[in-house]
């Protein structure tokens, strides 16, 4: 279509609210399989101009790959719902809907974008080509999404990397949860971002928070991007994951600080909360409260809180995480908690309080053939990689300083018992108090190795 058609079609089509701009009247077809790819785009392009409103009605429009500009908000009627094309030519960059470089966009209403997510893989989950991250916002300010669900993606849901000023509330994220890398939500060296009332369930990893090492800006602009991720908070939540519910790395270039987790709901998770530490950063002034954990899935190993300091690889620097702190936490699980630094960088000031544990078979929660998770499969085991999870406690703290546990009960409810409440290796200045359990092992509760 040449530029002058698509003008006389933007000019000629009208609207019964003033900067409403309705992709029927840009010559979209609600039928589900007609690809709609250049009519909503054209009405992408007229709400821009006007900062108005595209309006996508009830019915299932088709289409290719979406970029979104500034000023616009996306309304989704009851009943709406576009489906992402199951073939990679119908996108002409990565991800299904990106956002560069922009600001003031706002996505709302009770519509569904679902991500024609099994089109990409073959019955064993397998993939070739597909688009990734499948909704992406970059160098964006003033995001806000809510009432919205999204679904069967193909890969990482709703990505926000270098972003300021970010709310996500009401949102359904449902993937199947044997599809690969299709995290909910991936939060990158971003600031001000507000989860709350959402629903995630996924294939992956339900909430990521991390931190890259890119500083180029882009090539128009002498700036730099921000090395923080911060001022994170996510509540009122519902997460269930085939991996980490609340992750944290493994991308740790630089700091994330300042990130609140509470009211929220874990359930038939692998990790409930986890924190890989991989590329030298720092994790310091992070809490969790007011958080109920229901470890499981299709894993063998579980980990109600997991906490690591690993290298990415061999030769990498140690990153530091401290001031972590976890209050009012309910954990169900059958596998174990566990907090590591290095001998040479010890994790500081981590903090247990009123947490209660509960172990439904003992007898599963014995971990000889458990290996210490890296948080990404392509992370190797090095010759200095440290791993304590075959150690035989419930809670397994090693190489760490300052840690303060209050009011914590471990309660098992059948089989034997063989772990005791606490293992402790090389730690520092410990602070217990009101700590208690029937998981008496046979020699004792807390045991320290020498």
């Amino acid at each position: 279509m040449t530029s002058l058609a698509v003008l006389t079609i933007v000019m000629s089509c009208s609207n019964t609210v003033a900067n409403q701009f309705n992709i029927l009247d840009y010559g979209a077809i609600a039928d589900g399989k007609t690809l709609n790819t250049e009519a909503i785009q054209m009405t992408i392009l007229q709400a821009v101009a006007s900062k108005g409103t595209v309006i996508i009605p009830k019915g299932k429009f088709y289409t290719g790959s979406l970029t979104l500009g500034p000023n616009i908000t996306i309304f989704f009627e009851e009943g709406a719902e576009l489906i992402a094309s199951s073939d990679m030519k119908d996108y002409h960059r990565s991800s299904f809907i990106f956002a560069p470089e922009t600001h003031n966009i706002t996505i709302k209403g009770k519509g569904v974008i679902n991500g024609n997510g099994k089109s990409f893989f073959d019955e064993n989950w397998e993939y070739k080509h597909r688009p990734q991250p499948w909704i992406l916002f970059q160098d964006t300010k003033n995001i806000s999404i809510s009432g919205i669900t999204l679904i069967n993606s193909p890969s990482h849901c709703l990505v926000f990397n270098f972003c300021e000023g970010v709310t996500i509330d009401n949102v359904i994220i449902k993937n199947h949860p044997k599809s690969p890398n299709t995290d909910g939500i991936d939060i990158s060296n971003s600031k001000d971002v507000l989860i709350t009332h959402c629903n995630i369930s996924t294939g992956d990893d339900a909430i990521c928070i991390k931190n890259k090492k890119e500083e180029k800006f882009s090539q128009n602009t002498s700036q730099t991007r921000s090395r923080y991720t911060e001022q994170i908070t996510v509540k009122n939540c519902t997460l269930t994951s085939d991996d980490a519910a609340l992750k944290l790395g493994t991308g740790s270039a630089y700091h994330t600080r300042r990130c609140t987790f509470q009211d929220i709901t874990i359930k038939e998770s692998r990790y409930g909360i986890a924190l890989f530490m991989m590329d030298g950063g720092k994790y310091s002034d992070i809490n969790f409260q007011n958080i109920n954990i229901h470890t499981g899935g299709r894993h063998t190993d579980e980990y109600g809180i997991f906490i690591d300091t690993h290298r990415r690889d061999s030769i990498s620097k140690i990153g530091s995480i401290s001031n972590i702190n976890f209050k009012n936490i309910n954990i169900v699980t059958n596998g174990l908690l566990y907090f590591s630094g290095y001998p040479e960088k010890e994790i500081k000031g981590i903090t247990l309080e009123d947490i209660k544990i509960t172990i439904p078979n003992a007898d599963n929660t014995i971990a000889t053939n458990w290996k210490k998770p890296k948080g990404n499969k392509k992370i190797k085991y090095w010759k200095n990689t440290l791993s304590y999870v075959q150690s035989p406690g419930s809670i397994i703290v090693a190489h760490a300083e300052d840690f303060k546990i209050k009011d914590l009960s471990i309660t098992h409810q059948q089989g034997e018992m063989a772990r005791h409440g606490l293992y402790l290796i090389d730690v520092k200045a410990l602070d217990t108090t009101n700590i208690k359990g029937n998981t008496l092992h046979k020699e004792s509760f807390v045991f320290v190795k020498e």
